[in-house]
């Protein structure tokens, strides 16, 4: 799913990929895309729900991660979660709670 180039280990992928929030939104704020697409079309939110870090999820929604972005596949990052087995994940996704959150960083 993601690169073990020394490079990807700077990156947003990988800070999605080990759930580490801190360095998400590090990332985002060095203008590294929640919403780039990387090898099959996945996404950070993606990886992130592929991995089951629910905290790493809110994060990048409340940064701009497009949920309804899809991988090369066809999968959104909930139909991922979904394939996983990570329901608090779907839960979150669905719920939207987190867009007024996104509201309020967009502003």
């Amino acid at each position: 799913m993601t690169s073990t180039a020394p490079e990807a280990q700077n990156s947003i992928f990988h800070a999605a990929q080990k759930g580490n929030v801190d360095d998400i939104i590090h990332f985002v704020s060095k203008s590294q895309s929640p919403n780039s697409q990387g090898c099959g079309g996945y996404t950070p939110l993606h990886i992130a729900c592929a991995f089951g870090h629910t905290d790493a999820v809110r994060a990048l929604l409340v940064h701009g991660g497009d949920p309804e972005q899809k991988t090369e596949d066809g999968k959104t990052a909930k139909e991922v979660a979904e394939g996983k087995g990570f329901m608090e994940i779907v839960r979150l996704i669905e719920e939207g709670e987190w867009k007024g959150e996104r509201d309020e960083f967009v502003r």
